[in-house]
């Protein structure tokens, strides 16, 4: 398991920059493997819209000055995380400058992958988790046109796809200079969770066994017995023998029919 921070402040210090120590500390923390890209000061060369405006991007999905400004590590990080947290400031209601010219690279490489035909090209996005913090220092505002910039482009990079607890956006951070306290805690506890998610095994199917219990298995070869007694009481249509059977894998949940579910994670564990 891998967190990759890709850090949008070009300040070492700050308001900013204290998520980006926050998202280290939560993973040392957790004994998780983090590495931090400061995009301040790589000196990425901004898309140049090569030839008729789609260069080898579109068809290699690379940079073609990516061995030269550096884009092809990044774009090779990017490809070995598990889990992203971005954290930018907001200027002009917007992302910071330098992260702009990484997203905008980083998507003219990856969404391209969709519309290639060979199987192995897919999205180094695909099916990871992500945390945005957005910080706007003065009055605050911005946050949410910047969020719709981030939201956008990880859609477009075929990251935000259902179910989003772990294949998508899993939590937006709205930090200003008043909230910052109980933000930074937030941050801190969304990392966890969204950790906690993307370690657990993926449910493959499960089982409607006698006296109200379920057979479930899982992608690494798992298989447990949950007793689902104790959840009749706040979920007492169970109690009805034939809608208990008719039971699916619903992404992270356990579901009988639409609004009555359980989400895997809490029997799991």
């Amino acid at each position: 398991m891998k967190l990759l921070i890709v850090n949008g402040t070009p300040k070492q210090d700050g308001l900013c920059y204290s998520f980006v120590e926050r998202a280290e500390k939560t993973a040392a923390d957790l004994g998780v493997a983090c590495e931090t890209i400061r995009l301040a000061g790589l000196n990425l060369k901004k898309c140049q819209m090569c030839s008729d405006g789609w260069g080898i991007c579109f068809r290699e999905h690379r940079c073609v000055f990516g061995d030269k400004d550096g884009f092809d590590d990044l774009q090779k990080k990017v490809a070995e995380a598990d889990a992203y947290a971005y954290i930018t400031p907001v200027y002009w209601g917007e992302i910071s400058e330098e992260f702009k010219i990484f997203l905008d690279k980083l998507r003219r490489c990856e969404a391209t992958k969709q519309w290639d035909a060979r199987p192995e090209e897919v999205s180094f996005l695909k099916g990871k988790p992500s945390i945005v913090v957005a910080s706007a220092g003065g009055g605050g505002g911005g946050i949410i046109s910047t969020f719709a910039d981030f939201e956008r482009a990880i859609t477009q990079m075929g990251a935000d796809e259902w179910p989003r607890e772990t294949h998508g956006i899993f939590d937006f951070i709205a930090v200003n200079r008043w909230n910052k306290n109980y933000k930074l805690t937030a941050f801190g506890e969304a990392i966890k969770e969204m950790i906690r998610r993307q370690k657990m095994p993926n449910a493959t199917s499960v089982t409607a066994q006698e006296n109200y219990t379920l057979l479930c298995t899982f992608d690494n070869g798992e298989s447990r017995i949950f007793d689902m007694k104790p959840f009749l009481e706040n979920m007492p249509e169970l109690k009805d023998e034939e809608i208990f059977k008719k039971v699916s894998i619903a992404g992270v949940q356990i579901e009988w029919r639409p609004l009555l579910s359980i989400e895997i994670s809490e029997l799991y564990e």
